[in-house]
C-alpha cells in the first residue's frame, strides 16, 4: 500500500497533526514509510518503538480521504496497534465495549476526582471522560415552527450510538421527538456500537463481530433507512463490512442518513434572547456535503459566525490515552478558531465530549440537538 505513494503531499496539508505541530515526522507519509520498513523488517524497530509511534494519529482518516492512490495510513496505524497492544490499547478496550456498564459511573467519576489527585499519564483521559455528559446542558433556543409531510408513514431504525444510549438521553430523546414530529415510526432495533473506535485502536475482530451484528438488525427488520446523528458513527457505518455482495453494501449506504438531512425542511424560529455568536466545530469524519452545518446555517444564518476547517478537537481515539500531550496542541488550535463563540456545536459524539471538557469559561458546548426545544404545539 504504501508503495503507492507518489509523494505528491495532499495527506499533509489535511493532517491536523502537522497543522497543529508542523512536525512532518508525525504525518501520514512518515507513518507510510515507517509501515513499509516494518513489512520488509519486522525486527527493525522494538515492539514498544513500534506501538508509541502507532499512537501519534488522531484517526480522523482526512489523509485517506485526499490520497489520490487510496493509501491508507489510519488502516496502517491500526494495524500496527494491533501488532504491538499495550495497557492503553487494552484500557480503551474495555472501555468501548463495556460502555454500558462503564460509561455512566465512570464519567461522573471523573468530574470528583481533584485535579492534583489526577493520575499525570491519564488525566487528560479523565478530563475527556467527564467530559461525556457535559455540564448542564445547553438552554434551548430554537423553537419547531412546523415540520414537512414528505417523510409521513416512514419507518426508520434509529441508531443512537454509545453517548446518547448511555450517557446523553436528552439527545435521544430530543431525537425522537423530532422523528415522531416527522410522522415517522421508529422501528424496534438492538444495534450495538459502531465500532470505529475499536477498529482504529486496532481491534478490528471486535468490530467485525458488531458490524456482523448491525447488519443483521438492519436485515431483520426489511432494511430500512438508518439514521443517526453522530458524524462518526455515521463514518464507521459507512465503513463497515460483511455484506453478501456488493448489491447489499450498495443498499446500505443508500440506506444511511444523518439526522439533520431529514429536517432541512423543517421550519424553525430562532429567540431573540438566544446567543449571538454560535461556533461550529466541524468533525474530521463528516461527509463533504455536512448536512449538519447546512441545517444550522439554514435555522442560525448569521449567527453562525465561526466554523473549523483543517482544526480537529483533539479526541484522537486511543491516542488520547497513547499521546495526550500532541493531542491537545491539536485541540489547542481547534479552541483558537472557535474563540470568541458564546456557544459551540458539533455534530460528532466523540467531539462534543472532548470539546466540552477543555471548553473556556466562556464557551458552552453541546450537541446541535440541545439548541432545539419543543414544537409550538407541545
Amino acid at each position: 500500500m504504501a508503495a503507492k505513494c507518489i509523494m505528491c503531499g495532499k495527506c499533509l496539508e489535511v493532517c491536523p497533526l502537522i497543522n497543529a505541530t508542523n512536525r512532518e515526522e508525525l504525518g501520514p507519509r512518515a507513518k507510510a514509510d515507517l509501515y513499509s520498513m516494518l513489512r520488509e523488517d519486522e525486527f527493525l524497530l522494538t515492539g514498544k518503538d513500534a506501538a508509541k509511534l502507532a499512537n501519534f494519529c488522531l484517526g480522523c482518516h482526512r489523509c485517506k480521504n485526499a490520497c489520490s492512490q487510496g493509501v491508507d495510513v489510519p488502516g496502517m496505524v491500526a494495524q500496527l496497534r494491533a501488532a504491538h497492544p499495550d495497557f492503553r490499547s487494552w484500557l480503551w478496550k474495555t472501555w468501548l465495549t463495556n460502555a454500558k456498564t462503564l460509561w455512566s459511573s465512570g464519567s461522573s467519576a471523573a468530574k470528583l476526582i481533584p485535579k492534583k489527585f489526577q493520575p499525570e499519564k491519564f488525566g487528560p483521559f479523565l478530563k475527556m471522560l467527564a467530559g461525556l455528559e457535559g455540564g448542564p446542558g445547553l438552554t434551548p433556543f430554537v423553537e419547531i415552527e412546523s415540520f414537512p409531510e414528505m417523510y409521513r408513514g416512514e419507518k426508520v431504525l434509529l441508531f443512537a450510538g454509545c453517548t446518547a444510549n448511555y450517557v446523553q438521553g436528552r439527545w435521544l430523546m430530543t431525537a425522537l421527538r423530532l422523528l415522531d414530529g416527522l410522522g415517522i415510526e421508529v422501528l424496534p432495533g438492538d444495534f450495538q456500537c459502531c465500532g470505529g473506535g475499536l477498529k482504529g485502536a486496532g481491534f478490528a475482530d471486535e468490530a467485525t463481530q458488531m458490524a456482523a451484528h448491525n447488519l443483521d438488525v438492519w436485515r431483520k427488520a426489511g432494511k430500512p433507512m438508518v439514521v443517526t446523528f453522530c458524524a462518526s458513527c455515521l463514518s464507521a457505518l459507512d465503513g463497515c463490512k460483511g455484506f453478501v455482495n456488493e448489491a447489499e453494501q450498495l443498499e446500505w449506504a443508500e440506506c444511511l442518513q444523518p439526522l439533520s438531512s431529514l429536517l432541512q425542511d423543517v421550519s424553525f424560529t430562532v429567540s431573540e434572547g438566544g446567543p449571538k455568536k454560535v461556533g461550529y466545530h466541524r468533525p474530521c469524519h463528516v461527509d463533504s456535503e455536512d448536512a449538519d452545518y447546512q441545517l444550522l446555517k439554514n435555522i442560525l444564518n448569521n449567527r453562525l459566525t465561526i466554523q473549523t476547517q483543517k482544526e480537529c478537537c483533539g479526541f484522537g481515539g486511543v491516542m488520547r490515552l497513547g499521546a495526550p500531550e500532541v493531542a491537545d496542541q491539536a485541540n489547542r488550535q481547534c479552541w483558537d478558531k472557535l474563540g470568541g463563540a458564546d456557544v459551540v456545536l458539533s455534530g460528532c459524539s466523540a467531539c462534543t465530549a472532548q470539546l466540552s471538557a477543555t471548553a473556556p469559561e466562556t464557551a458552552n458546548v453541546g450537541h446541535w440537538l440541545e439548541i432545539l426545544g419543543k414544537p409550538n404545539d407541545d
